[in-house]
């Protein structure tokens, strides 16, 4: 009996090595060349806030290549904000009134990308994940002032399209929906 419990015991430490070596294995392939793997974009685009001119954002990206996953698959992390708020202006017999919005966020995807075009550097893209969004409205006339905000974690998805120049730099265009529909067009540079 005891040395049935020993061989067990040794068993159990055998495959808890063996997964603690696979699960080093995986962190180890997730890390290495992180820094040859990485990338990041720019992008200058307009929000449309349901107002009557749009805001215009600035979107900062972080991307890593998951090479070991898939070839084609890589994960982005966005942040943007607002440069200049959406605007819409009413006139009437009372006055003018006027509505100025922005909005501010972060989003991660899952971005799977086509490299098999016959135009060898164009690379389309479709990006899914969950996003956050908030946005501050402020509506005002000769009399009163009122504001408010709202903010929403959902689906974020996108489609897009990538020249590369070169190995490293390139441009693109995009479009992304969170609460609210997004059009950029940026600078993409990879380490």
């Amino acid at each position: 009996m005891k040395k049935t419990a020993i061989a067990s015991a040794m068993i159990l430490a055998t495959g808890f090595a063996a997964t603690t070596a696979h699960a080093q294995d995986s962190a180890t392939q997730l890390l290495d060349n992180w820094e040859e793997r990485s990338y990041a974009q720019a992008k200058l685009g307009f929000a449309d806030l349901g107002l009557n001119d749009d805001a215009m954002t600035l979107t900062g990206t972080y991307g890593l290549k998951m090479a070991h996953v898939h070839p084609q698959l890589s994960v982005e992390a966005d942040v943007f904000f607002t440069l200049a708020d959406a605007e819409s202006e009413v006139s009437s017999s009372f006055g003018s009134t006027k509505a100025e919005a922005s909005t501010f966020g972060f989003a991660g995807y899952l971005v799977g990308t086509y490299d098999q075009l016959s135009i060898e550097k164009l690379k389309p893209y479709v990006r899914v994940g969950l996003g956050y969004t908030s946005a501050d409205v402020e509506v005002s006339n000769s009399v009163a002032s009122a504001s408010g905000d709202d903010s929403e974690f959902g689906l974020a998805y996108g489609i897009g399209a990538r020249y590369d120049f070169t190995e490293k730099l390139g441009v693109l265009v995009e479009y992304n929906e969170t609460e609210f529909d997004f059009m950029n067009v940026g600078v993409h540079y990879g380490f």
